[in-house]
């Protein structure tokens, strides 16, 4: 499928698009700008692994609410209020930046942390929800190469813009980078949902987990999702410990190193985005090499003995971690009905994002115990561990 076709020959996606575009540079560089401004607060590993913990332990508490109310609520709306309220609080951030510590970054990061878990839920409905059932999976595909475009290029300008006008400024750039979104969503009409009778919340919710359940190939995806964002995911958000602690290659180098994420991981969405390995409603065995692949670079990670090595670790994970979370988000997505999105998405957002904080908090802290690079071994070995698992489990119980 061409990039340049699919989905963009309609004009509601590409308006989001567009939008989407710089409001997923605004996500990279304040993530990046928070992991750094901790690191140069503290100088400790596990302060880094705390700040984004808090950004993303919200969507595992209450992620699947919001995915509850991503079915009931208009999405356009709720789309404006969760953009609006991010550019709000980065704002505020770069106001007080001069001024903040360790506890300031941390509620930062935690008021981040719970919008983003209303906000991931709404951005998986709204975009299928503008083009036609065949379409989906290309969306999945097209908006993972923008988020990884994003991880590619906002981080060296992040990086250089800390370096040279401090993280006050960077944070200012984060927060204008919303501003595009919040135009072009007042002219979405995404498709409507089919009439439901009202129910409590929890009845929806359990209803959600009634279906996710009952499906085979949902429970699997989400489960080898889990693993991975534990192990490799986790690896990525103490980057700023790797850059400085292990090299002393300050901003610009951590800039280097989550852009090196972000080559790998623009690679492998540029191949999913052009249609290789379209499968489908399926895990395919691509996924699988993926997924020991991913493992593997974190192990590299933490035993490279010089820069180059470590870049190209952080590569192969970038492109790994963006493989298995585009296969395994499109094997969901592709059959799904709108009436069950949000919900069943809030399930994968909460697997994909939310064990991150339990990976990256588990890594900073046994950083400061026995080294970023031991830490980033075990961390590797034990997700390896985990997709065996996982694997025997699959060929006694294949999800097709």
């Amino acid at each position: 499928m061409l990039i340049a076709g699919g989905a963009f020959k309609d004009r509601q996606f590409r308006l989001f698009f567009g939008g989407v575009f710089f409001a997923v540079q605004a996500i990279w560089i304040q993530r990046v700008t928070l992991g750094w401004l901790a690191w140069e607060r503290t100088g400790q590993a596990s302060a880094v692994g705390l700040v984004a913990a808090l950004s993303l332990f919200p969507t595992l508490l209450f992620g699947p609410f919001f995915g509850v109310m991503a079915d009931r609520v208009d999405i356009r709306k709720a789309a404006l209020v969760t953009n609006g309220l991010m550019a709000a609080i980065i704002a505020v951030l770069a106001l007080l930046a001069s001024e903040v510590g360790a506890v300031g970054l941390s509620l930062a990061a935690l008021s981040i942390g719970l919008i983003s878990a209303a906000h991931h839920p709404v951005r998986m409905s709204l975009g299928p929800r503008l083009v036609s059932a065949e379409m989906v999976q290309h969306v999945v595909s097209i908006t993972a190469l923008n988020f990884n475009l994003a991880r590619l290029v906002a981080p060296v300008l992040a990086g250089w813009v800390i370096a040279t006008a401090g993280g006050a400024t960077a944070l200012w750039l984060a927060a204008l980078c919303y501003v595009p979104m919040l135009a072009v969503l007042p002219a979405l009409h995404p498709r409507s949902l089919p009439p439901r009778a009202a129910a409590p919340i929890l009845s929806d919710l359990v209803e959600g987990v009634r279906y996710a359940a009952a499906d085979p190939l949902i429970w699997q995806a989400l489960l080898m999702t889990m693993i991975f964002a534990t192990s490799a995911r986790g690896a990525l958000e103490v980057l700023p410990v790797v850059a400085d602690g292990g090299f002393g290659r300050g901003a610009a180098g951590l800039g280097f190193l989550t852009a090196a994420a972000g080559v790998g991981a623009l690679t492998s969405a540029l191949l999913k985005a052009g249609g290789v390995s379209a499968v489908g409603a399926r895990i395919s065995r691509t996924v699988w090499v993926a997924s020991f692949a991913g493992q593997g670079a974190v192990i590299a990670m933490g035993l490279a003995p010089s820069w180059p090595l470590v870049l190209l670790a952080v590569a192969l994970t970038g492109l790994s971690s963006t493989w298995c979370g585009v296969s395994l988000q499109s094997a969901i997505q592709t059959g799904l009905p709108d009436a069950f999105r949000g919900r069943v998405m809030s399930f994968w957002v909460v697997v994909g994002f939310g064990t991150v904080s339990l990976g990256s908090v588990a890594i900073g802290a046994a950083a400061d115990l026995i080294g970023i690079g031991p830490a980033l071994a075990v961390a590797g070995t034990l997700g390896t561990l985990g997709m065996v698992i996982v694997g025997v489990r699959a060929r006694t119980n294949p999800p097709m």
